[in-house]
C-alpha cells in the first residue's frame, strides 16, 4: 500500500470505476489533489474575484505559497506561483515524490467553489 493514497475527486465528486468502486490516486497525484483542495478551502482565490489591487494579489499569492509550504510533503522554499498572466497561473513545488504543478484560477462562481449547492 502506498504511503500517500486518496480517493480521486473529479468535479467535486468521488470518481467511481465501472463497477461503482472508488478510484484511488497515489503518490504525487494524491499530493497534488490535496494541494488543490487546500487552496480551494482557504478561499484565497475567491477573495481575488474582481480585485484590481496588485498589493492584494501579491498578499494572497504569498499566503497561498506559505499554506502549501506547511504541507510536510512539500520541500520548504520550493513553492513558486507563476502569476504574470492571471488567466494562466500555475503553482510549482518540489514534493518528497518530485515536482508537482497545480493550475490556479480565480473561480467564476464563488458560491459553488465553497461547496454550496
Amino acid at each position: 500500500m502506498s504511503k500517500w493514497q486518496d480517493i480521486l475527486i473529479t468535479d467535486r465528486d468521488i470518481t467511481l470505476d465501472p463497477a461503482g468502486i472508488p478510484v484511488y490516486v497515489i503518490q504525487r497525484p494524491s499530493i497534488t489533489q490535496d494541494i488543490v483542495h487546500m487552496i480551494l478551502e482557504s478561499g484565497l482565490l475567491i477573495e481575488l474575484i474582481g480585485e484590481r489591487s496588485r498589493a492584494k494579489w501579491t498578499g494572497n499569492m504569498t499566503r497561498i505559497e506559505m499554506l502549501v509550504e506547511d504541507d510536510q510533503r512539500i520541500i520548504p522554499g520550493t513553492v513558486v506561483i507563476d502569476w504574470n498572466n492571471p488567466e494562466q497561473m500555475v503553482l510549482f513545488a518540489q514534493s518528497v515524490m518530485g515536482e508537482v504543478s497545480v493550475p490556479l484560477s480565480v473561480p467564476h462562481n464563488p458560491v459553488q467553489m465553497r461547496g454550496q449547492p
